[in-house]
């Protein structure tokens, strides 16, 4: 590989990424707003993997997907329409799309639409589901009462909350993260200034968005259910950042990270949207109840590692000592991860300040030949999904070493 070409390339690409401007712009029906979404179609994270191959979250998420739109009438009818070719089930990030957990995404789901100002780039995520937690879009968990709620969600809710940001001109998603960063949030799995932040925001714009009174409250009431918000928005946020930084000849920098369950795959913006993949790793971490253990869990499930290849979350742990500090570390712990970090990212970003590094930046723009070289592999943060849907705990992982092996083979 010629080293001053790659270099010049990974210059660009980093450029690219850290002057990215995205904006949080609203929310709409998947099929309305995603390029090549059909009413068959249904996304889910990591890169592609047959049905048959699938883990408990994924399978049964698609399935759940397919009676949510009435597809299908019961289980037994949407596997056979699986199996018979009837469905198309493809990975999220092919669509610019990306979420935690399963991702699991069918056309008449709710997104959130977020987009780049300076490529004109957008991607999506689905929202959080209030009171149903991740439910079908990031657990892969359907029942009646969550498929109610994402009917409203995508019939009530979305027109209210794109009708606000219309009336704002947005939401400056990186402006409002910066904030986040230096009150202690790393924006994967530690969002609570971030979120009381957004809220706020909402808030004040709903007051002259030219809402009633009742439907101002309808979604200040979901709002307000929804504990860690605005992490899907920051799932939206990575995928629009780095796909304005992709495509670029030759670069070695990281593009998209995310697991399904099987296998992790990441994508270089110098190899376009070609994956390279490896098994999915375990989880570090602690589960919400002593019934769980390392038998019970998933390994790495979901996009939100984008959020690490973006330049926060792990990438950020010097800035939440509280998160850090709950899975054993201390404030030292999260100072250290974040220098470690730093020796695989290209520069840092200027506008992710953390406090207690004396103003220093967060790191960004992972760089695969930086990683091969020194041995370092990304650190993410994350979820830990149950091997059959719905989550059991929060950890920590790597990213395997052979995905980077094989890209830059």
């Amino acid at each position: 590989m010629n080293s001053a070409r790659e270099t010049a390339a990974n210059a660009e690409a980093f450029r690219r990424l850290v002057e990215s401007r995205p904006v949080l712009i609203g929310m709409a029906r998947a099929g309305e707003v995603i390029p090549g979404m059909k009413p068959n179609t249904v996304l889910h994270s990591g890169p592609e993997i047959e049905f048959s191959a699938m883990r408990g979250a994924h399978r049964q998420g698609i399935v759940g997907a397919l009676l949510f739109e009435g597809i299908a009438r019961d289980e037994t009818e949407a596997v056979g329409m699986i199996e018979a070719g009837e469905i198309e089930i493809r990975a999220a990030n092919d669509f610019n799309s990306g979420a935690p957990g399963s991702g699991i995404t069918s056309s008449s789901m709710a997104v959130l639409v977020v987009e780049e100002k300076t490529s004109g780039i957008r991607a999506f995520a689905p929202p959080i589901e209030g009171v149903q937690g991740g439910g079908l879009g990031g657990w892969g968990v359907c029942n009646p009462a969550i498929r109610e709620n994402l009917r409203s969600i995508a019939g009530v809710i979305a027109p209210l909350f794109s009708r606000v940001l219309a009336s704002c001109g947005g939401i400056d998603v990186k402006a409002l993260f910066a904030e986040g960063v230096t009150m202690g949030d790393e924006e994967h799995t530690r969002q609570v200034a971030t979120d009381a932040l957004f809220f706020a925001k909402m808030a004040a714009a709903s007051a002259s968005a030219g809402l009633t009174a009742e439907e101002r409250c309808t979604l200040l009431d979901y709002l307000g259910s929804c504990r860690r918000f605005v992490h899907h928005i920051g799932c939206a946020t990575a995928v629009a950042a780095l796909k304005s930084a992709a495509h670029v000849e030759h670069s070695t920098m990281v593009t998209a990270m995310g697991g399904n369950g099987v296998e992790f795959g990441i994508k270089l913006s110098g190899r376009g949207e070609q994956w390279f993949t490896a098994p999915s790793p375990t989880f570090t971490g602690r589960y919400f109840s002593p019934e769980y253990s390392d038998r019970d869990s998933s390994p790495w499930l979901g996009d939100s590692s984008n959020v690490e290849a973006f330049g926060l979350g792990g990438m950020a742990a010097g800035a939440a000592p509280i998160l850090i500090r709950s899975r054993g570390g201390d404030v030292a712990t999260g100072i250290a991860q974040t220098a470690e970090m730093a020796k695989i990212c290209l520069g840092e970003n200027p506008q992710f300040t953390i406090p207690m590094l004396d103003g220093r930046r967060v790191p960004c723009g992972i760089d695969a030949r930086k990683v091969l070289e020194t041995g370092i592999l990304p650190m993410m943060h994350g979820g830990i999904l149950s091997r059959e849907g719905g989550q059991i705990g929060v950890g920590y992982a790597r990213t395997p070493r052979e995905c980077f092996r094989r890209a830059l083979n």
